[in-house]
């Protein structure tokens, strides 16, 4: 189907069949899986055996891809800190014991810890303005509450109305985002001091390639001018697929099982409000194909159902 002015028009019906999947179950809520199975797999799937997985396995797919986009500058645990002796490294003492049973990659996790600062002083010192500059202040009442409904959920917007009513949209947001990387990696703060310490005591080629490495990775993740480095082409598609993991995960348990068709009848709302951008039926099927092409995102064959 070609892209046209007219297939771009939102109807109400649109906005409100999105208005309403998102009210039934906000970003917020959709984010919490993804956002845990995406650590489990940037720190190498540990306990694979063991590890249950949440989310359709298109996601997983998804996440190796970030994994070499946005993500290509976060090091490697296996290759950051090996341990020789586990027993030997509870019983060192001092620093020349523990350097007799682990090898450090100094280097990565300067990477490590300079990413880990970009994303603290972005949400702390950069994302109020940011937001400002995208007209977020702008909004009238009803779309206010309409959008934190949206990434919230009905009841925190319930809970909060004063907070909403008093403050500034940004800073409401930036606050949220203070408070999300405070838990995510705050804790890592205090880990870098003790870091800085040991290198400074282990060697000073270790201090050198720490620091060396918090400068790459200041800017791996999000550049200079607090936007996401390394993105794909198909960052947008891929992101939106993510969010709508809860119904693309009902269609592929569906009897008989949704088609790619369907998928993109699905999306249409979306793509004409704006939530996701224009693609058509052929580029949603390469999204589809098998890894490497594509996520795997296994939708029944048209060809299937037209033989029934």
């Amino acid at each position: 189907m070609p892209q046209t002015d007219s297939f771009l028009s939102p109807s109400l019906s649109d906005k409100q069949a999105v208005k309403e999947i998102f009210y039934t179950m906000p970003l917020l809520e959709r984010g919490k899986p993804l956002m845990s199975e995406l650590l489990w797999v940037l720190q190498e799937c540990p306990h694979l055996e063991a590890h249950i997985k949440v989310l359709p396995d298109y996601c997983y797919n998804i996440f190796d891809v970030f994994k070499k986009t946005y993500f290509k500058g976060f090091p490697l645990l296996s290759e950051t800190v090996i341990v020789s002796d586990q027993a030997g490294l509870k019983l060192a003492k001092t620093v020349a014991e523990a350097k007799s049973v682990v090898t450090v990659n100094w280097r990565n996790l300067g990477r490590m810890f300079g990413i880990v600062a970009r994303c603290i002083r972005f949400a702390e010192l950069e994302s109020e303005a940011e937001l400002k500059a995208e007209g977020f202040g702008d909004l009238t009442p009803d779309k206010t509450g309409e959008m934190l409904t949206i990434i919230f959920g009905a009841k925190w917007v319930e809970a909060n109305n004063s907070l909403i009513a008093n403050g500034s949209l940004e800073k409401l947001f930036s606050d949220k985002l203070i408070e999300f990387v405070a838990s995510s990696v705050g804790g890592l703060q205090d880990i870098a001091t003790n870091l800085e310490c040991i290198a400074y005591h282990w060697s000073p080629s270790a201090m050198v390639e720490l620091n060396d490495g918090f400068t790459e990775g200041f800017n791996s993740f999000l550049n200079l001018d607090g936007q996401l480095a390394g993105e794909s082409p198909r960052a947008g598609i891929y992101s939106f697929l993510l969010l709508a993991w809860p119904e693309i995960k009902k269609m592929l348990e569906s009897d008989p099982k949704k088609t790619v068709p369907d998928l993109h009848e699905w999306m249409k709302p979306f793509m004409r409000v704006g939530v996701c951008a224009y693609v058509s039926i052929e580029n949603l099927r390469d999204v589809c194909e098998p890894p490497p092409r594509g996520i795997g995102l296994s939708l029944r064959p048209l060809k299937v159902r037209s033989s029934k």
